[in-house]
């Protein structure tokens, strides 16, 4: 009897080990790792900020808009350089009865001169000179990475003072 306990014993723990074996094999694969084509660079929030700069004759007012833009990806870092952003003025409304200057603002382009980092934001300032008439509204389109890249239409709207 001592026998048969002592061979069943013996089957009974070559067949642990190999459903062991077989458990840890199956827990310890992993999936694939998924390879990124390179960084994920999208726009983020836009906003928007009115300065005044004391000078003579008369004070000079600048349209800030802090452009975020934003890396995506887990594991690429964006190099230097390889980001733009082109903002572009469209259309400009004034208030009513306001006399209407010639005010033309040009398109304005900014390059991001440093990396960005995997899961990271930079942001990015353009400025415009107001003119005396303060307009009511100013519409943008800004893009990234122009002619392909991420477009948005953003619009200005003054506070009235």
């Amino acid at each position: 009897m001592a026998k048969s306990i002592r061979k069943t014993m013996s089957y009974l723990s070559v067949l642990l080990f190999f459903l062991l074996f077989q458990a840890t094999t199956v827990a310890l694969s992993q999936p694939k790792a998924v390879e990124e084509k390179g960084p994920d660079i999208r726009l983020g929030e836009i906003t928007f900020g009115v300065k005044e700069f004391q000078s003579t004759p008369s004070p000079l007012k600048m349209l800030e808009i802090h452009i975020q833009v934003v890396n995506h990806s887990r594991s690429s870092t964006a190099p230097p350089n390889s980001t733009t952003v082109v903002v572009v003025p469209k259309e400009i409304e004034y208030p009513e009865g306001a006399s209407v200057p010639e005010f033309n603002p040009p398109q304005q382009e900014t390059i991001l001169s440093v990396p960005l980092l995997p899961n990271m934001s930079r942001i990015l300032i353009i400025g415009f000179s107001l003119p005396k008439t303060k307009p009511a509204s100013i519409t943008f389109e800004i893009q990234m990475n122009p002619p392909e890249g991420e477009k948005q239409i953003v619009k200005w709207e003054s506070s009235g003072n």
